[in-house]
């Protein structure tokens, strides 16, 4: 007889992603919601953004557009709160990457009729501080939010 084979307990996807790694960047998008919606109600809008758009990287490369949805509702969530007054002061405490990613999340929100007229005027406010590079960048990257 031959060797035993042991069952595969987790399926491998062809692009080489697990339901495991799905479910990893799950908690972490729902831990972050947690500390984004406790950041939201003290009116940290700095950092619950900054916190909002963390960690990119496993969101970006996720294939599962539940996991993406997910985290850009948390986005959406602080671009919510947040009054047409305080955008500035908002976006001036971020990274000029970081405001490369909203801007992905700003086109993202513009896909539905939903808050477009509180995102477009994000648009104009990060197009302002970022420039039109950060349209390009958006847009050309083959990452999606």
């Amino acid at each position: 007889l031959g060797p035993k084979s042991t069952p595969r307990t987790t399926r491998v996807r062809s692009d080489g992603t697990t339901m495991a790694d799905d479910a990893a960047v799950t908690a972490e998008v729902e831990a972050r919601k947690g500390s984004v919606t406790s950041l939201v109600t003290q009116k940290n809008y700095v950092g619950a953004l900054t916190a909002a758009l963390a960690d990119p990287e496993k969101v970006l490369a996720s294939k599962n557009a539940d996991v993406k949805s997910a985290n850009a509702a948390v986005v959406f969530q602080v671009i919510d709160a947040v009054e047409d007054k305080e955008i500035d002061g908002v976006l001036e405490g971020l990274d000029p990457l970081v405001m490369d990613l909203l801007m992905k999340y700003v086109y993202k929100g513009l896909s539905t009729p939903e808050n477009a007229n509180s995102l477009l005027k994000w648009h104009a406010k990060v197009l302002e501080r970022a420039g039109p590079g950060g349209i390009v960048r958006a847009m050309t990257d083959r990452k999606t939010v």
